[in-house]
């Protein structure tokens, strides 16, 4: 009976144990609710009230724009509709970001808090390397980037020396969307390569034609016709350069050269 009874000790004591960790583990998860409640609104009166109190009001907005200059500080600061004296803990840095991406010419940003009282932007132009040939704004034109974007910028100086694409639907370019269509990509590839050729100044490009299949027609400044697959272009400059250099040892003028064909290319002479 003894040892019954022991036992029996035991297990009551066991019982009553679990019932006071259960008992705590309870008061512990409420009392972690009322401090995170507490800890929410605390957080909330600190930043609206004794933050900015000591400081942390937006005072100044730094815009650094990377590129030509095409957009006015004034407009980025508009955009991103961020106000001096807003308490900077509260200005949503997404927020700012996705209004600035909405200017077309903005290639990529970068917003960060400068604490106590600043906030930077960064900007990055996009560089336009043709203009297209379609109706556009008044004073604006359609341009293409180096990745191949669409953008409406100002009809500036910059922008008329620009070889001149055609060929391009305009509800390709409306949409804003990355033009991905071979010979576009070919073509602004081909404008890198050639820029970087000794044969820039003498094929300067004016009108580039992306509208036939797996082809690029170029006429030059001086209306020489050069006609490329959109493959192999290095290979072709390279053909280009002996068929110049034979032209200038025989001291004949290129009207027109097809590099289409991989041998026999036809080349007119003026």
């Amino acid at each position: 009976m003894e040892v019954l009874d022991a036992e029996a000790l035991k297990t009551d004591s066991r019982r009553k144990n679990k019932i006071r960790i259960l008992l705590r583990s309870v008061l512990f998860m409420i009392l972690m609710g009322v401090m995170a409640v507490g800890g929410i609104q605390a957080w909330s009166y600190i930043k609206s009230k004794l933050l900015v109190r000591s400081g942390y009001a937006l005072k100044k907005i730094d815009v650094e724009i990377i590129g030509t200059g095409r957009i006015a500080k004034e407009e980025i600061i508009q955009t991103s509709k961020i106000r001096l004296g807003d308490n900077i803990f509260d200005i949503s840095l997404k927020d700012i970001f996705l209004n600035i991406c909405s200017i077309q010419e903005v290639d990529k940003a970068i917003i960060r808090r400068q604490l106590p009282d600043r906030i930077l932007i960064r900007v990055w132009e996009r560089k336009p390397v043709v203009k297209l040939a379609m109706k556009s704004k008044p004073n604006q034109k359609y341009c293409l980037d180096e990745k191949g974007y669409p953008f409406l910028t100002a009809n500036r100086e910059d922008i008329l020396s620009l070889p001149e694409m055609v060929g391009i639907p305009l509800k390709a370019v409306e949409t804003k969307k990355r033009i991905e269509e071979p010979e576009v990509s070919a073509a602004i590839n081909l404008l890198h390569i050639l820029g970087n050729s000794p044969l820039h100044f003498t094929f300067e490009p004016q009108i580039i034609d992306v509208s036939r299949p797996f082809t690029i027609g170029l006429i030059t400044r001086d209306g020489v016709r050069l006609t490329f697959r959109i493959d192999h272009l290095m290979d072709q400059l390279n053909r280009l350069q002996k068929i110049y250099s034979f032209s200038q040892s025989h001291g004949r003028k290129i009207s027109m050269v097809d590099l289409t064909p991989d041998q026999n290319v036809p080349v007119i002479f003026q």
